[in-house]
C-alpha cells in the first residue's frame, strides 16, 4: 500500500531509529530520521511534513517544546509522541497542547502504522481545506452526487436561463445560487436574496415589486422592490413554494414581460433580472394540489438542480467540518481543530439539518469546547447518543437486510482493527483472503473501505 505521506522521526536511540525508518518506508511513507530537537526544528523549517513521530525525552530537551514549535507553523504536522516514560498525566498534558496521539514503547507495529496513516490523511484534509479558504469562496464538496450538481450549476451559469434548486433545508441552496451568479455574465451586477417563507404574505408583494407612498397603511414613502434592486444581476427566490397564488400570478407576468408595476402605481418599470428559485417542497405535487401554478412551475424549472442531503454525501463531512472549524477558530481567535477520530464519528451521524446543522455544531464547539483538539467525547450529549445509535441500530428491514448490514459492520471493524491489512483482517475473521474480497465486493465495500 503506497501512502506517500511525509513522516519526520525524532528519536535518539539508534536501534529504534532503524526500526522506525524501515517500518514506515516499507509501508510506503517518505521518512527522515533525526536525533535531536535542533535537527527536528531545522527539518520542520525546510519542508512540509504530515506526521512527526517524536520521543518525549531527547538529548537537548523535552518533546513538548517541539510540539509548541509545530503549533506555530502555518501548515503544522500531526505530532505523535513515543515514550518509555509515559504516564497518564503526561499523555493528558500532551493532548491538551495539541498532540495527535501518544504511544508507549514498546509499541505495536500495526497500531503505529494505523495511527500514522490516519494522521497523514488528516493532514491532507487540513491542507485541502486551507486551499479552499485561499481560493475564491465556493461550495465545498468532493462527493460524486454533489460534484455532479455543481458541474451542472457551472454549466448553466454561463447562460441566462432560470434555475430551480431543489433539496432539503440546509443543503446549501443559497450557496449554490451565489456560485451560479458569481460565474455568470451578471457577476458584476447585484445578487439579491429573498426568503419567501420569512416574509408575511401581505408584505411579500410589496417586498418583491415595490410600492408607492400611501399604497397601504404604513407606506410612508415610495420604495423600489427587490426586482428593481436586482436589475442587471440575479434575484434568488428562496422557498418559492411558499408564495400565495396572487403573488405567483404577478411573478409570472414579470417573468414573461420583464416589466412590473409597483403597488399603488400604474406606471410600468422594466427590469433585467436572472431568476434562481429554490424550494424544499416537491413543486410538481403542489401543482397537482392546486397550490402552485403550473405555468409558473415550468417557467422556473428550465434547469432543475437537485442538491443531495448530507447523509448522501458522507465523503464531504470531514472536509466541511474541518472547513467550518477553521472558520470559527479564526472568528473566535482560538486554537481549534477536529481530531481524526472526531471526524470519523461525525461521518456516522444522520444530519437531519444537513450542512447548516454541521455548521452550527462547529460554531457551538468553537465556543464551548475547552480543548484545542476536539475528540468524540467533547461532542454535545445529543450527538454522542446519536453516534451510539448509528453504531448499534435497532432491528429493521428483512432478515437478509439485517444480516447483510451486520456483516458489513463486522468486516469494516475487522479492517480497521487490522490497519487496512486485508490478509490480517481475513485471518482474524477466520476466513480466507479470497472470501473476504468476495464479501467486500458483494457488500459494496471497495478497496478503500479500510
Amino acid at each position: 500500500m503506497k501512502n506517500s505521506g511525509a513522516v519526520l522521526v525524532v528519536e535518539d536511540e539508534p536501534s529504534l531509529q532503524l526500526a522506525l525508518h524501515d517500518l514506515l518506508a516499507e509501508a510506503g511513507f517518505s521518512v527522515t530520521v533525526v536525533d535531536s530537537l535542533a535537527a527536528a526544528t531545522s527539518q520542520l523549517s525546510a519542508r512540509t511534513w504530515d506526521v512527526v513521530l517524536c520521543d518525549m525525552r531527547l538529548p537537548d530537551g523535552d518533546g513538548l517544546s517541539l510540539l509548541a514549535h509545530t503549533n506555530t507553523l502555518a501548515d503544522s504536522p500531526a505530532v505523535v509522541f513515543l515514550t518509555a516514560y509515559g504516564t497518564v498525566e503526561r499523555a493528558v498534558e500532551a493532548m491538551k497542547r495539541g498532540a495527535a496521539d501518544f504511544l508507549s514503547k514498546p509499541f505495536d507495529d500495526d497500531h503505529l502504522l494505523a495511527v500514522v496513516r490516519r494522521n497523514t490523511e488528516f493532514a491532507r484534509l487540513r491542507r485541502r481545506v486551507a486551499e479552499l479558504e485561499r481560493a475564491e469562496e465556493q461550495p465545498v464538496g468532493v462527493s460524486p452526487a454533489f460534484t455532479a450538481a455543481l458541474e451542472l450549476a457551472a454549466t448553466v451559469a454561463r447562460t441566462d436561463v432560470a434555475v430551480l434548486l431543489q433539496g432539503e433545508t440546509g443543503t446549501g441552496k443559497e450557496i449554490v445560487a451565489r456560485f451560479i451568479h458569481r460565474h455568470s455574465p451578471r457577476a458584476s451586477g447585484p445578487f439579491v436574496a429573498v426568503n419567501c417563507a420569512a416574509i408575511p404574505e401581505t408584505l411579500l408583494e410589496a417586498e418583491l415589486f415595490g410600492h408607492e407612498r400611501g399604497a397601504f397603511t404604513g407606506a410612508l414613502r415610495s420604495r423600489p422592490g427587490r426586482f428593481e434592486e436586482a436589475s442587471g444581476g440575479t434575484l434568488f427566490l428562496d422557498e418559492v413554494g411558499e408564495m400565495s397564488l396572487p403573488v405567483q400570478a404577478k411573478l409570472l407576468r414579470v417573468l414573461q414581460d420583464h416589466t412590473l408595476e409597483r403597488l399603488g402605481s400604474n406606471r410600468s418599470v422594466t427590469v433585467d433580472v436572472r431568476i434562481i428559485a429554490a424550494t424544499q417542497k416537491e413543486l410538481a405535487t403542489e401543482v397537482s394540489k392546486g397550490t402552485f401554478r403550473q405555468d409558473l412551475y415550468y417557467r422556473l424549472k428550465v434547469v432543475p438542480i437537485s442538491l443531495p442531503p448530507l447523509r448522501q454525501r458522507r465523503e464531504d463531512i470531514p472536509l466541511l467540518a474541518a472547513h467550518f472549524a477553521r472558520l470559527f477558530a479564526h472568528k473566535y481567535n482560538r486554537s481549534f481543530e477536529l481530531s481524526p477520530e472526531c471526524l470519523a464519528y461525525l461521518c456516522q451521524l444522520s444530519w437531519p439539518g444537513n450542512v447548516r446543522e454541521l455548521l452550527h455544531l462547529m460554531e457551538r464547539l468553537a465556543v464551548t469546547c475547552p480543548a484545542p483538539v476536539v475528540r468524540p467525547e467533547h461532542l454535545p450529549p445529543e450527538y454522542r447518543a446519536a453516534g451510539v445509535a448509528a453504531q448499534h441500530p435497532g432491528p429493521g428491514g428483512t432478515l437478509a437486510e439485517q444480516m447483510r448490514e451486520f456483516e458489513r459492520r463486522v468486516i469494516c471493524q475487522a479492517l480497521q482493527a487490522a490497519g487496512g491489512n486485508r490478509s490480517r483482517a481475513a485471518k482474524n475473521l477466520g476466513i480466507s483472503r479470497k472470501t473476504l474480497w468476495e464479501k467486500m465486493r458483494f457488500l459494496g465495500l471497495d478497496e478503500d473501505s479500510s
